[in-house]
């Protein structure tokens, strides 16, 4: 399985730079061109969300899970360069003039720093917007083994969960999108960004993970599939219409085919070296993205003069550079001290 798991290591780059693109670039060209994709670059996180599920259950699917050994390596994860993060959004306010300090800041820090913010209306996108989806990817590594176990006890009430949540979850938030801008705040955020309204697409990617289990043995020619899905997705998504949202996994089953086709092909270009480094780095890129692009922001008009056009480019330029050097000084030191067992006993994979 390892050419498979490169190939979607390299995915996750290309998702994490949508979601950048989709936050600083959209009015930079060539995205500017193609603003119905670009602007829903954010769609990216539902990807992470279903590429979570396949990766944990293809890990896990023959193995016992003990709890405490599988949430460490969780925890060594994404905690560490998740808190680096975290403490540079808190910091560049207080030490640079870079927006105004919140006056909770001590609450904001302690939401996020455990985990908690997506779960309470008003702070989902507090500090470190972007870790909205670690409080949710957290609250999925909790429940993961749980569904494994029921997977074991009975795949079809397995299967019957992931129908009756995605369901669900598409429901709700349908039915009260078209009028989310009338509704309060903190309504928007359960529909956004609560935790529970999200767990489908993890569910779906565990499913994913199961069929995956089934055809890995098996010869499979695929050629152009995985590039038909992934033209498909940009279809969809770039004629989107107005009312109808993707955000809670509407389009989730067609990531999971997307995923499972890669991982069948085991496409040799995807799992080039350069590719699957910066898949491997594509954590730092996401979760980093706010405050190296404050921090650039505020330094750019003092002392560095670079047009939008190109500053955009430069800022991702710094955004991949510093990821790649936190992967090296933060990433890698900080999982082998809290999880020393890791290069041992378990092969290099992120699911985040």
């Amino acid at each position: 399985m390892k050419q498979q798991i490169k190939a979607l290591t390299a995915t996750r780059a290309v998702a994490a730079i949508m979601v950048y693109i989709h936050h600083y670039g959209g009015g930079v060209f060539p995205f500017s061109k193609s603003n119905h994709i670009f602007q829903s670059g954010n769609l990216a996180v539902s990807y992470f969300f279903v590429l979570s599920g396949f990766v944990l259950y293809t890990s896990h699917q023959e193995k016992h899970i003990n709890y405490r050994e599988f949430m460490i390596r969780r925890i060594a994860r994404i905690v560490p360069l998740y808190l680096f993060a975290l403490l540079l959004c808190a910091s560049l306010p207080l030490l640079l003039p870079i927006g105004s300090v919140p006056e909770n800041i001590t609450r904001q820090f302690l939401y996020s720093a455990l985990f908690l913010q997506a779960f309470i209306p008003n702070y989902a996108l507090i500090l470190n917007a972007p870790g909205w989806s670690l409080s949710v990817e957290m609250f999925f590594y909790v429940l993961f083994p749980l569904f494994m176990l029921m997977k074991r006890k009975n795949i079809k009430v397995f299967f019957l969960l992931t129908v009756v949540l995605f369901i669900f979850s598409q429901a709700v938030h349908l039915w009260y999108f078209p009028e989310k801008d009338t509704l309060s705040s903190e309504k928007q955020d359960l529909l956004f960004f609560n935790p529970l309204i999200h767990i489908n697409q993890f569910l779906i990617g565990m499913a994913g993970g199961y069929i995956y289990g089934k055809l890995k043995d098996k010869p499979y020619k695929l050629f152009f599939v995985p590039t038909i899905l992934f033209s498909l997705i940009m279809f969809l998504i770039a004629h989107r219409p107005a009312n109808v949202s993707y955000h809670t996994g509407l389009i989730a089953p067609l990531f999971m085919l997307f995923i499972l086709s890669v991982a069948l092909k085991q496409d040799k270009y995807l799992g080039a070296s350069a590719f699957v480094f910066l898949g491997e780095i594509s954590f730092g890129i996401y979760i980093l993205q706010k405050p190296v692009h404050d921090f650039l922001s505020y330094v750019n008009p003092r002392y560095l003069h670079i047009t939008p056009q190109y500053f955009f480019y430069f800022s991702l330029g710094m955004l991949v550079l510093f990821a790649a050097i936190c992967h090296y000084f933060i990433e890698k030191p900080f999982r082998s001290l809290i999880n020393p067992k890791e290069h041992t006993t378990h092969p290099p994979r992120r699911s985040w």
